[in-house]
């Protein structure tokens, strides 16, 4: 007999990779303006931004060397 687990329907984003996604697909950062086009709320753009661009800068320069 199986046992039942518990089904949990809460999926964790990274939404400074996401941002950091969109802006390599691009190839350049992008603007406060064109995330919130993207969907992305005020307050997820002011808490994600600086680590959306570590990310970026860093895989940008990991893509050059």
């Amino acid at each position: 007999m199986q046992t039942a687990t518990a089904y949990n329907p809460v999926t964790v984003r990274n939404i400074a990779g996401e941002m950091a996604n969109h802006a390599l697909e691009r190839g350049e950062g992008l603007t406060h303006r064109e995330y919130k086009r993207l969907g992305y709320t005020d307050e997820q753009i002011e808490r994600n931004a600086d680590e959306a661009a570590r990310i970026f800068a860093n895989s940008s320069t990991r893509r050059v060397a």
